[in-house]
């Protein structure tokens, strides 16, 4: 009896002494999120717009609404995909290349399925995803109010950091291609993979309509697979 009583008074002590391991620090996190995606030589990504209509920059006209973009990036400024708009009420799939200052796209109505070395994105160079001051970098020094909310699971089953904050609206911009100038301070959730500490999902929800906010979900992932370019002319 006396020894059942040590033994159980030793692992009292025990529990009552076992620490809890602090969570991360936010600020390091995304950081090192962005240090480890400007160092990779691919990725893809995955644009879904929901909620309100926004309207994007394009040369099509005032009345384009941005639906989806998937993509690829080639460092260290070739980006190729798809973007799916809705032009004047019509959905329109629009293939893009860009490489550097140099756009091309082609569409079957808009340039009957032939490629068009024009500007789809205005001023959009894909190297500012990976620079120093702007894409996912800026996007993520930018937050502000910066929170950890905890350990999580996407989808697909990837074990996340989920950290949440506050960016300036031009800094998220261009992970949007720039295809969307953004008036405020949006909301951003930012999950990072736990063991690659890269940031593989933002949320990003516009303060515009209180019932129904535009938002906007990039999915980073793919990274460092092989490219996959077909270039305009090849």
């Amino acid at each position: 009896m006396r020894r059942l009583l040590l033994l159980f008074t030793l692992l009292l002590a025990a529990c009552q002494t076992e620490t809890v391991a602090p969570p991360p620090d936010p600020l390091a996190l995304v950081t090192e999120a962005g240090d480890h995606i400007r160092a990779s030589e691919t990725f893809r990504l995955e644009v879904l717009s929901s909620g309100a209509p926004y309207p994007v920059q394009t040369d099509f006209g005032p009345d384009v609404l941005f639906r989806q973009i998937k993509a690829q990036y080639v460092a260290p400024d070739t980006l190729q995909g798809s973007v799916r708009l809705v032009v004047a009420g019509i959905p329109a799939d629009v293939d893009v290349y860009a490489a550097g200052t140099e756009q091309w796209f082609r569409n079957a109505v808009l340039t009957g399925g032939q490629w068009a070395n024009q500007a789809f994105a205005p001023g959009f160079n894909p190297q500012v995803l990976i620079a120093d001051d702007t894409g996912f970098q800026s996007a993520l020094k930018s937050l502000i109010e910066l929170e950890y909310v905890g350990e999580e699971s996407l989808e697909d089953g990837t074990a996340v950091y989920h950290l949440k904050g506050v960016a300036r609206g031009e800094d998220i911009a261009t992970l949007l291609a720039s295809l969307v100038v953004i008036e405020g301070d949006p909301h951003v959730d930012v999950y990072i993979d736990r063991e690659q500490r890269l940031p593989v999902r933002f949320v990003i929800t516009l303060p515009n309509d209180e019932t129904d906010p535009t938002v906007w979900t990039l999915d980073v992932y793919d990274v460092n697979a092989d490219p996959e370019l077909n270039p305009p002319g090849a």
